[in-house]
């Protein structure tokens, strides 16, 4: 009954969602598909990926054409993206939502927040930006961009309550769906996987361009490890944003190694992993939620690697490290990043039962403080609060 009324005080209610890269568009697809089932009739317009349009939302950009990384890529696609603020702002001008939400992707959603704030829209901040890690003089501006947000851990619940807004932590939205689809002895049958072979799970990123940079230095690395274990799997799942045939391309240089590619089945390949190679993001705290240990690697353009290495204020950049404030598992960056460093890391992994379980310990307490399942269903509610909120207010 709750539900149903909730979708009658909603009727004729419109968000604007801006998601503008992978991660966001599974986490506001989460929130969408609750969202939805809250308030069928509730019209939910923005930018995201095809998970958010599958939850429900009309699109007018793909946050496809907004996937990039690195100062030099941002600068390249300044044009492209100048006329997407443009169309997001004609159209919040126009159509006027009840309400805004912006997901991660800081830089450019904080530009659509001062605009949208500006003409009096609300504006919910979800996933706020690293400013535990680097350019924490951010704070301010994006406290005075937006009217409330949403954070993915407790630790920042404190930071942007003291910066001056409205901030609230409903648990972390992978506890509870970052899950394999079936048992680890399931998923071994599937994908061939003898007994005493290793398997190696190799996450290069969501990006063509994480790809470009990443993959090459670690299918270097996949090349020593076979070398050394000679029953060896290594196993690849593509994000739904890469080509196969971008990643083949490289593959190809590498005819010795056994890499299978699997499509969208990442927390598969995690669970019957002995040891991933994780580019650093979100797939890091998905790993570590599912427990499988890991060795964490990233590559971006030199400029870009440069300019980062002197605003990077945090000791760690894998998130299992950060939450834990203490390095769980190794990290290999900038000149650390190499293809006998990484084969190094994951050989000392497979070779010391000690290190898997010290490792899968750590793990395991970070995941204990990222609350209960259901957390993109808390969102989605406090949003649907929120709006139900501004009708009291308004007939009063």
């Amino acid at each position: 009954m709750e539900n149903l009324s909730q979708a009658q005080n909603l009727n004729g209610k419109k968000i604007f969602f801006l998601a503008g890269e992978h991660s966001g568009d599974l986490q506001g697809s989460i929130v969408i598909k609750h969202l939805k089932m809250i308030a069928p009739e509730l019209e939910i317009t923005g930018i995201g990926g095809k998970l958010m349009q599958q939850a429900g939302m009309n699109c007018i950009h793909s946050s496809d054409e907004m996937a990039v990384i690195g100062i030099v890529e941002a600068i390249k696609n300044f044009k492209h993206l100048k006329h997407i603020k443009s169309d997001v702002e004609k159209w919040l001008n126009k159509n006027r939502p009840d309400m805004v939400v912006l997901i991660d992707y800081p830089d450019f959603n904080r530009m659509i927040a001062e605009y949208a704030k500006s003409i009096g829209l609300h504006v919910l901040y979800y996933i706020m930006p690293q400013v535990w890690a680097w350019r924490s003089g951010r704070v301010n501006k994006f406290v005075n961009a937006i009217n409330e947000c949403v954070v993915f851990f407790p630790f920042e619940v404190d930071i942007w309550q003291k910066g001056g807004t409205t901030c609230n932590w409903f648990g972390h939205p992978l506890i509870g769906t970052a899950v394999p689809s079936a048992s680890k002895e399931e998923i071994r049958e599937k994908y061939e996987i003898q007994n005493e072979q290793k398997v190696i799970g190799i996450l290069p990123g969501s990006r063509t361009q994480e790809i470009d940079y990443i993959l090459p230095e670690v299918l270097g690395a996949a090349d020593l490890i076979a070398d050394k274990y000679k029953k060896v799997q290594f196993l690849l799942p593509l994000a739904s944003t890469i080509d196969e045939s971008h990643v083949q391309s490289y593959l190809k240089l590498h005819p010795e190694i056994n890499v299978k590619i699997v499509r969208d089945k990442a927390y598969d390949v995690m669970s019957v992993a002995d040891v991933c190679i994780v580019t650093s993001g979100t797939a890091t705290l998905e790993t570590a939620i599912i427990g499988t240990p890991m060795v964490v690697v990233y590559r971006t353009n030199i400029i870009t690697s440069i300019l980062t290495k002197y605003f990077i204020e945090s000791k760690h950049i894998a998130l299992p490290n950060v939450i834990a404030d203490k390095r769980i598992v190794p990290e290999l960056i900038r000149d650390e990043f190499r293809a006998d460093f990484i084969a190094r890391e994951v050989s000392a992994i497979l070779d010391d039962p000690d290190k898997q379980k010290r490792i899968r310990q750590g793990l395991n307490e970070v995941k204990n403080t990222l609350g209960e399942p259901g957390a993109g269903n808390r969102v989605a509610e406090h949003i649907a609060n929120r709006l139900k909120e501004f009708n009291a207010s308004n007939e009063q």
